[in-house]
């Protein structure tokens, strides 16, 4: 009995599962989606299609939506990890500490001097920002030494090609008017005091110096009140040398790391200069600053930039390039120069007789320390020579940059058939103001199939590192003594 029980409930179970396969294949013949994928087939069948209705056919199919196929949503594109968006709150803010992020550290320093010395100044600052692992902040150029005060302030990335050099390090790198509303570039007036923010920073002078470097045309511009703090002895690279400007990257970092620096060497820190409201701060932990940096070094060797292996400039100087509106600039000068089209400038020596002030900066004949235009028109010719049997160039041209204005002096120049970009012909001050006859020299130079520079003149030191690094070409100094000088 209980085993015809059991058969008829297997019977009853196989007849309900054929009634359901029938139920849902006569549902899936009759369908019209069924009903029209066998007519497009006889369709194509019935046809003899061409191959480009093949073609649009096969598209039409794979165009159709199935449910197995889950439609991928296209990733907005990445930002890049050295994106400056990334390292700020928002654009410009009012104050700056208002767009600082929490979770990031920063560093910045202003400058003074000519030019060139500002910005190895601001190179050797986002140097010690990739070795103490903060964010750099480049403030502007202020006018300085060479350059008339009402000249205004010019900003770091109108000169130098920010978004190349961030590429090319990766690595961000802010500047001061990323922050905050900054005043017009051309204002000269001092903020008022209620529009100042605060700031505790750190001064690099010797420790026989009892002030900091104030460097008030761009600390007034970016609206900060800065009291000051001097570094550690023990930063300097002679430590026991009260006069000793030179500070060593390695052993500053100790104090300015963001994470555990080392504590005060005598327990505490004292200040050095509170700020010109009255305000006593040591120096900010977020927004570490200078006064200025450039006595660094990363070796017992002092004014390093004069090695090849100088970090400073291998890591960051060298991916400084010019922005594009600079070259265009300077080409434009060149070419009236060379008497050439700017898309055709021949190869050219450029040359940099450093003249003016260094006619009484020697000890051994004070009053007539120039160097000979006779040795550099020797090293002129050596160079011709050189890149001829190295690189296969023929230079006739040489453009000769100079602050030399004595009109017997550029006579001279004439007869031995070199040429010069000449700012007074061109109006440049007039035209462009007067930061930019320096700066039109210093890109033309840089574009030199060969360099013949002043030994000791830091505008002849940067432009030479460029034209080897950037044009991979020659570039010798010349000194007053009887021997040149290669620094590298």
């Amino acid at each position: 009995m209980l085993a015809r029980a059991r058969g008829v409930l297997f019977l009853a179970a196989l007849l309900f599962v054929g009634i359901t396969i029938v139920h849902y294949g006569a549902l899936y013949l009759f369908s019209p989606t069924h009903k029209a994928a066998i007519n497009t087939h006889k369709d194509v069948e019935r046809q003899s299609l061409s191959p480009l209705e093949l073609a649009a056919f096969c598209a039409k199919l794979q165009s159709r939506p199935r449910p197995d196929r889950v439609q991928k949503v296209k990733a907005a594109p990445s930002v890049e990890s050295w994106d400056p968006t990334k390292y700020l709150n928002s654009g410009p803010a009012e104050y700056f500490r208002d767009n600082l992020r929490q979770d990031k550290f920063y560093i910045t320093a202003w400058s003074n001097a000519g030019f060139t010395n500002q910005f190895m100044s601001y190179v050797n600052m986002i140097y010690m920002g990739l070795v103490s692992e903060r964010i750099p902040i480049v403030p502007p150029f202020g006018p300085d030494h060479h350059i008339p005060h009402d000249a205004g302030i010019i900003p770091f990335g109108d000169i130098f090609n920010l978004s190349r050099a961030r590429e090319a390090m990766h690595t961000p790198i802010l500047e001061w008017r990323d922050l905050k509303h900054l005043p017009s570039l051309k204002s000269g007036q001092a903020p008022p005091a209620e529009e100042r923010e605060q700031l505790g920073c750190w001064s690099t002078r010797p420790g026989n110096n009892p002030n900091p470097l104030r460097v008030s045309s761009v600390v007034d511009h970016l609206k900060l009140d800065i009291s000051y703090t001097r570094i550690p002895t023990e930063s300097r690279v002679n430590p026991s040398d009260g006069n000793d400007d030179h500070l060593v990257f390695s052993k500053l970092v100790r104090y300015i790391y963001p994470k555990r620096p080392l504590p005060p060497p005598n327990g505490r820190y004292t200040l050095m200069e509170k700020s010109p409201l009255g305000h006593e701060l040591l120096p900010d932990h977020h927004m570490t600053c200078f006064d200025f940096l450039y006595y660094g070094t990363s070796s017992p060797e002092t004014y390093e930039w004069k090695f090849s292996w100088a970090p400073a400039w291998t890591m960051v100087g060298k991916h400084l390039h010019f922005t594009d509106k600079m070259v265009e600039l300077a080409t434009g000068y060149l070419a009236r120069a060379l008497g050439a089209f700017p898309d055709q400038l021949p190869h050219f020596i450029a040359v940099h007789m450093r003249r003016g002030d260094f006619a009484n900066q020697c000890w051994d004949t004070p009053g007539n320390c120039l160097i000979p235009l006779s040795k550099f028109e020797r090293r002129v010719n050596e160079m011709k020579l050189e890149l001829w049997e190295k690189y296969s160039i023929v230079v006739k041209e040489v453009v000769l940059m100079s602050d030399e204005e004595d009109p017997e002096f550029w006579e001279e120049i004439r007869y031995l058939g070199w040429t010069r970009i000449d700012h007074e012909e061109e109006q440049t001050v007039k035209r462009y103001g007067h930061w930019y006859p320096p700066l039109v020299d210093i890109v033309a130079q840089s574009m030199a199939s060969g360099f013949i520079g002043t030994h000791d003149s830091t505008f002849s030191l940067v432009s030479g590192r460029r034209v080897e690094d950037w044009n991979n070409k020659p570039a010798a100094f010349v000194a007053k003594n009887d021997k040149d000088v290669y620094y590298w």
